[in-house]
């Protein structure tokens, strides 16, 4: 098993590029992770269609 360490502003894409602005401790909510000098969008949650109530099926 391998031990995951917390991200750190040091690791962070803005912090990296010089763009941060910000001196915490913590990744705040802007924190992007650095990866091959490019800016990975967070990831989207997944579509879950909902199934249709009565009022709103086609007639």
């Amino acid at each position: 098993m391998s031990k995951r360490t917390q991200p750190t502003c040091d690791d962070c894409y803005f912090r990296r590029a010089g763009l941060c602005a910000l001196s915490p401790e913590v990744p705040c909510p802007t924190f992007r992770l650095h990866s091959r000098g490019s800016l990975v969008p967070p990831r989207q949650p997944r579509l879950v269609p909902r199934p249709l109530t009565g009022a709103f099926r086609a007639a």
